[in-house]
């Protein structure tokens, strides 16, 4: 789902989309903390299997509940007339609210779009909101106009207008630098194809003294949706990058974070996205590993850095500074 990491600044993210990127349908997004995203936009084709997924869903759903009901009130006079009934307003609710229902309590996802990897989100970066989930949702049926008449299968038939064409939205899509139908840009979201998270624990942070730092994260910081995101994407592409441009990217996200964790304002910004990692996304048996890997590593062992002015192991009388080993400098004596 995302390709790149950098600074707003970059000269790369100032210029406008590539030719490529039009190419490849992908989008960058910066968000508040300068971070940018690259999205792989999912165009008409690509988001056509989820809506006849959807449908299909719709429809069995409906099928069952009707059949269920029509067993319950066999029994009972007018019983037909209650399914009936029942059954219209059954039609209603999934027809207006199913996809309101799904994008809402499953982060911009309904259930053809989980199957085929997509997932809406708003054109910031940020999850999709219920506000945007029903707008979205609700304006579906322009997406669906033109409406042809079924006279043109039957001349007989009554002149009405009920054959969705899609041409309107497929139109609309086409025209929109993001892939929007009507829905999208009312509601200011687009869908993406989304990228698997898995694998990203095999990304061991090669300095040991991630695993120290993890540990010094207040256990109460809870990382959301959008931090996650931006720190496997930042561990997936340093590798890539020099030690200068880690530090460059880094700072703007680590900086505030040093400062509410009570960090020694010299700790690694790149370390500290690296311990975000370990806290994030790998086990507490892998986690365990790496701790033990650092005990050996950097022994003699040397204290930890303070949290609140209060060192978390003792601090050798031969050392009159502060402790630095979370610093960009070498930890060993």
């Amino acid at each position: 789902m995302l390709g790149a990491v950098s600074r707003q600044n970059n000269p790369d993210l100032k210029s406008m989309s590539t030719a490529s990127d039009k190419i490849d349908c992908r989008v960058r997004v910066v968000t508040p903390e300068n971070i940018a995203f690259e999205y792989r936009l999912a165009g008409p084709f690509q988001r056509l299997p989820a809506f006849i997924f959807d449908f299909l869903a719709r429809c069995v759903i409906f099928i069952g509940l009707v059949f269920m009901t029509g067993l319950v009130f066999s029994q009972i006079p007018l019983g037909g007339t209650l399914t009936g009934v029942l059954g219209v307003l059954l039609f209603f609710f999934l027809s207006w609210f199913y996809g309101i229902f799904f994008e809402t309590r499953f982060n911009g996802r309904t259930l053809g779009k989980m199957l085929v990897g997509l997932r809406s989100i708003s054109t910031d970066g940020r999850p999709i909101n219920g506000m945007q989930a029903a707008l979205r949702n609700l304006l579906r049926s322009g997406d669906m106009g033109l409406f042809l008449s079924l006279q043109i299968f039957d001349p007989e038939a009554p002149p009405a207008y009920i054959i969705p064409t899609f041409s309107l939205g497929l139109a609309v899509m086409l025209l929109s630098p993001r892939m929007q139908r009507i829905g999208d840009l009312a509601a200011g979201t687009m869908v993406i194809v989304e990228g698997s998270r898995r694998g990203l624990s095999k990304f061991v942070p090669e300095d040991p003294r991630a695993f120290g730092l993890a540990e010094l994260i207040p256990a109460a910081f809870r990382v959301n949706h959008s931090l996650a995101q931006t720190i496997g994407l930042y561990m997936e592409n340093r590798g890539r990058l020099s030690p200068a441009r880690r530090r460059e990217i880094a700072r703007h996200l680590a900086t505030p974070l040093i400062q509410q964790f009570e960090l020694m304002q010299d700790t690694s910004p790149d370390l500290l996205l690296c311990a975000l990692y370990v806290r994030t996304f790998m086990s507490e048996e892998q986690q365990k590993a790496g701790r033990d890997r650092m005990r050996r590593t950097l022994q003699p062992a040397v204290p930890l850095a303070t949290v609140g002015g209060t060192a978390t192991t003792p601090v050798s009388p031969s050392r009159a500074a502060p402790p630095r080993e979370f610093s960009d400098g070498d930890p060993r004596p």
